[in-house]
């Protein structure tokens, strides 16, 4: 990583996927702080819109991760990679899940330069804007978050990925799967096996040789069970 932290080819090129946003998040946060280079933090401005007589004070709602938001504390080195979580302008490559590297940063803006598609190669502005989670995420407030709508992405959900060709990827599965397609999504951004590498966390079955882990399907469809990695 020392060697190649500038290059975008490589940094596109490379990506450890994860079930959950948790997953993600500890991987992103121990992969930033091996990148090389000097940190930034970003913090958020959050709040709850109409809360007149203050009920939810700020530190509560910093804690607070809604889907599809920016975490609170955003932590940046030059030349790692990001994701954006919004649509800001699709004219010009800045579309929701698009992978970039940060370039540099100020207080309320990040100099990017877009790693993918017909915009690959192109340096963008992203600033600090307003966001808010869906109305069926459950809160009984109006939560409104002030941050840059992106997160890094050394490390990514299986999800996220969905449509993208990653050459060298890592599955992470320290749980087994809980969706539909999940596992065949994962192993299905890598080029080859060669590239392709899974760690299976999970209780292993003794009877059996080999790693394993869930393949989650429809009964109704396919059936349920095991693939075997090799």
């Amino acid at each position: 990583m020392d060697k190649n932290e500038s290059c975008t080819k490589y940094m596109t090129e490379r990506a450890i996927l994860a079930s959950r946003n948790e997953y993600v998040d500890q991987l992103n946060e121990m992969l930033i702080f091996r990148f090389p280079g000097e940190s930034r933090m970003f913090l958020s401005f959050d709040s709850a819109e109409d809360d007149t007589n203050n009920y939810y004070q700020e530190d509560y709602l910093n804690t607070l991760t809604p889907n599809g938001l920016p975490l609170h504390r955003l932590v940046l080195k030059k030349n790692a990679p990001i994701m954006l979580l919004r649509n800001l302008d699709a004219f010009n490559g800045l579309c929701n899940g698009t992978r970039m590297i940060c370039r540099g940063f100020d207080k309320n803006v990040i100099h990017a330069e877009i790693m993918i598609g017909k915009n690959a190669f192109k340096h963008v502005f992203i600033p600090r804007i307003q966001l808010s989670p869906p109305e069926n995420e459950g809160y009984p407030f109006k939560f409104i978050r002030k941050q840059f709508s992106v997160r890094l992405c050394c490390s990514m959900t299986i999800n996220k990925s969905q449509g993208q060709t990653i050459p060298t990827v890592g599955s992470y599965l320290p749980q087994h799967l809980f969706s539909h397609g999940q596992l065949y999504v994962a192993l299905s951004r890598g080029i080859s096996m060669s590239t392709t590498k899974v760690l299976v966390m999970t209780e292993q079955p003794k009877q059996r040789k080999g790693t394993y882990t869930k393949d989650i399907v429809y009964k109704e469809i396919l059936g349920s069970g095991d693939i075997q990695l090799h």
